[in-house]
């Protein structure tokens, strides 16, 4: 497996200061600390090309796992091997094999057309010439924004800005790349297209890619397998749309009758089924199998106009699963 975490853990010594001027003298001259556990005891192996989601509220831990995989952080204990590297080694086969897309932090030089600052991870990267053009006329097709290449950073869109973010991470080819809340700020748009370009990038070179994101559309979209941190420990490991089921399992219906159905069978209906009828149209969120057999009885009440099945927002549900996570996964 390209990367295999086990039992990692991140502790940090914290400087407790006492509030006020007073407080400030007494804490200088007799010092506090707390450690706050930032991680403790991951475990996590990721297949070679694999999407992974990490799920987790802010400082459940996920910024902290990602500085660790690529060595910008020591643990505290435990082991990380990225195809045969230790991270926080630092050494360049390493780091030429990984990549990291931040979405609120540049890498970009906001001064400069971003044709310069590839230029630049060309001479850091030690990419050979052929290869890079080859690369980076692959990439600004695919993002189309090969018009945008000689323009000052800092008079692209978001979206542009974002693109060129994309291409500088991937010019020397990395195996593993990290996503970092890529399409924050984006708008669908440019959402729409950022995801596209990833599922497509990593069918046609089974890059690894490892996303976090507060986007669950972006979850959705990507990953298959989710890892979910809460409270700086690993909490679920497995499949996105399982757990989405488990938190919850309902669908939503929407039937239009052509006229106002019988109400004496409509309240027949209602002492098994919970739904609200409204003249002609019946709204209903019950699990699958329960909204099957109800579209079933429905037709036998009349023809329908219209029928529509929906999943609910899986933004609402995984919010929902934010609120107690433990008790969805007892």
């Amino acid at each position: 497996m390209p990367i295999q975490v086990n039992e990692l853990s991140k502790h940090f010594k914290m400087f407790k200061r006492e509030a006020g001027l007073s407080g400030a003298f007494r804490s200088f001259f007799n010092r506090k600390y707390e450690t706050f556990h930032a991680l403790t005891d991951i475990s996590v192996q990721i297949e070679d090309g694999e999407i992974l989601g990490i799920l987790g509220e802010n400082g459940a831990g996920k910024t902290t796992l990602i500085k660790l995989l690529v060595g910008l952080l020591h643990p505290s204990s435990g082991e990380v091997s990225i195809n045969g590297f230790t991270p926080w080694n630092r050494k360049s086969d390493f780091l030429k094999q990984i990549s990291v897309v931040m979405g609120q932090k540049n890498q970009l030089w906001w001064d400069i057309p971003a044709s310069e600052s590839f230029l630049l991870n060309q001479k850091i990267y030690e990419i050979p010439e052929i290869q890079y053009k080859n690369t980076l006329d692959e990439l600004v097709d695919l993002l189309s924004v090969r018009e945008k290449l000689n323009v000052q950073v800092r008079r692209l869109s978001l979206g542009e800005r974002m693109k060129m973010e994309f291409i500088a991470a991937l010019l020397h080819k990395p195996k593993i790349v990290l996503l970092d809340e890529p399409t924050i700020g984006l708008d669908v748009i440019s959402q729409l297209k950022i995801r596209e370009f990833v599922k497509y990038y990593n069918e046609k070179y089974k890059t690894t890619f490892l996303l976090t994101s507060h986007y669950m559309h972006d979850i959705q979209a990507l990953c298959k397998r989710v890892f979910v941190i809460h409270k700086g420990a690993s909490l679920y490991d497995g499949d996105f749309n399982d757990l989405v089921n488990r938190v919850n399992p309902k669908r939503k219906l929407l039937f239009e009758f052509n006229e106002i159905p019988d109400q004496s069978k409509t309240e027949r209906l209602s002492e098994n089924y919970n739904f609200r009828l409204d003249d002609t149209i019946l709204y209903a969120e019950l699990p699958d199998k329960e909204l099957t057999k109800l579209v079933s009885e429905l037709f036998q009440l009349g023809v329908p106009a219209s029928i529509t099945m929906e999943d609910l927002p899986v933004e609402d549900t995984m919010r929902s699963f934010f609120k107690d996570p433990e008790k969805f996964l007892k």
